[in-house]
């Protein structure tokens, strides 16, 4: 049963203040940490009690700052190696411009990290709570859109593309993955005012699944190379088996894939667009991170439609294996990818059909960026290689012809992009909006993901395609 929880909005980082420490020795750090918490600290951060209003307060609690920071972030803030976490001041209502916070030496700053580790941990933090290595790509970027669909952007920065938005009036999260421990940021946005209560802090509609989405794309702030769960590596995968997928695919998917993977299960004949044709699809040859996210999260989770169930919560993890070792058992392919499309129209020229005009303010869009190789090269890049969810060359073919391996699946057919004539009649705009919101009624994915300059790329190669 998934339970409704608040996701994480409210503040979460040390304070800015400006103070400066004497020069301390102690023979024991223990003795050295608590004299200059008891000298300096205390007179803006509290370290015991009860949680209460930011308005109440100098700073931020340090009452769980043991659970809270991971230490390799907290000494380089203690050592004045971070960017102040408040653009306007951990008391925005007093002040809209940081302040230095205090720095000391990187032994007083190990001491001080001993200290909160040792006396100043949160008890309602669960240790694995929180599995980091069990993070997916997708998960990460469904957190992000959750972030945005929960307002989290409203208070807080990330890092976007290479540029930073959001509202600054919070703790910024740009480089959240370097500071924060997952099992507290997790415990903190199961509920953000069970840490500073009153103080602005928002309590989301989300269920935990989700926080656990936004946890993870936080967890990715700020960290290069960030190393993503690859769940078709998992032991169950290792243990699939194509007897048991053959028993998953009649009881679940026949009922639009039809029992021999035709595409004319018994609810075929009501949806739009038409189921895709398992028979004609090699699917050895798809990305396994496409195959995965299709089944276990659903169509609308690769852009396509809302017509394909996630099936994760129906069959499970195995399940999903078995069925994907079904399916690369049982279905090659066909030889000819045009003769298999639907209507014989696969990699003609003109390609008529019903499409969904986008917005007049699209229509008038030219593409902003000029005519260059790199741009062109940049756009082939993502047309055969790096575009997400999938490679544009799986469906339209590696000449843009419309006879990619993925494509012979599809009612009606990919497009032909070498079709000069018909690609003449699109307008820029027009292209833009199909590659980010997908074309009711066909096979065509939402690529709502990429960046803009990416899907101006994409076009400029296209275009470049037509004859």
């Amino acid at each position: 049963m998934n339970v409704r929880r608040g996701v994480v909005i409210g503040a979460v980082a040390l304070a800015v203040v400006g103070m400066s420490f004497p020069c301390l020795s102690f023979g024991s750090d223990q003795l050295r940490a608590n004299d200059i918490i008891q000298q300096t600290c205390v007179q803006c951060h509290r370290l015991e009690g009860q949680p209460d209003s930011r308005f109440n307060l100098k700073a931020p609690d340090l009452i769980w700052a043991g659970s809270k920071y991971q230490r390799s972030w907290l000494i380089r803030w203690l050592t004045g190696k971070e960017a102040p976490l408040y653009a306007k001041g951990y008391r925005w209502d007093l002040t809209e411009v940081p302040s230095k916070h205090p720095m000391v030496t990187e032994a007083e700053a190990n001491a001080l990290a001993d200290y909160f580790a040792q006396h100043n941990k949160d008890p309602r933090v669960t240790v694995g709570a929180f599995d980091l290595s069990k993070v997916t790509k997708f998960e990460a970027a469904f957190g992000g859109m959750a972030y945005k669909a929960h307002a989290c952007l409203g208070c807080h920065i990330i890092e976007e593309n290479g540029k930073f938005i959001g509202g600054p009036q919070s703790a910024s999260l740009v480089a959240a993955g370097q500071r924060y421990d997952q099992d507290w940021l997790f415990r903190f946005g199961l509920n953000p005012q069970d840490f500073t209560p009153h103080s602005g802090e928002f309590l989301a509609d989300a269920t935990e699944p989700q926080l656990r989405a936004v946890i993870g794309f936080l967890m990715g702030q700020g960290v290069k190379d960030f190393k993503y769960y690859e769940p078709w590596t998992s032991q169950e995968f290792a243990m699939a088996s194509v007897d048991r997928g053959k028993v998953i695919y009649k009881e679940y998917c026949s009922q639009c894939h039809g029992a021999t993977g035709k595409g004319d299960g018994p609810a075929a004949s009501g949806l739009a667009p038409k189921p895709a044709i398992h028979a004609n699809i090699p699917f050895a040859k798809l990305p396994p991170e496409y195959l995965y996210n299709v089944i276990n999260h659903g169509g609308p989770a690769v852009g396509k439609s809302a017509n394909m169930p996630y099936w994760n919560l129906t069959i499970g993890q195995q399940g999903v294996a078995d069925v994907i070792a079904y399916l690369k058992t049982t279905f090659k392919g066909v030889p000819d990818m045009a003769a298999a499309q639907r209507g014989g129209e696969g990699g003609v020229c003109m390609q008529p059909r019903q499409v969904v005009q986008a917005p007049e303010e699209f229509l008038t869009k030219t593409n902003p960026l000029p005519v260059s190789a790199g741009t062109t090269q940049a756009g082939k890049e993502l047309f055969l290689k790096t575009a997400q969810p999938v490679a544009c060359v799986m469906c339209h073919g590696e000449k843009g012809d419309g006879k990619g391996i993925m494509g012979a699946a599809l009612a009606p057919p990919p497009r032909n992009f070498t079709c000069g004539a018909m690609m003449h009649e699109i307008p820029d705009g027009q292209l833009f909006w199909i590659i980010k919101n997908g074309s009711p009624g066909t096979g065509m994915m939402a690529f709502a993901g990429l960046p803009d300059e990416q899907v101006w790329q994409l076009i400029h190669y296209v275009r470049s395609l037509a004859k």
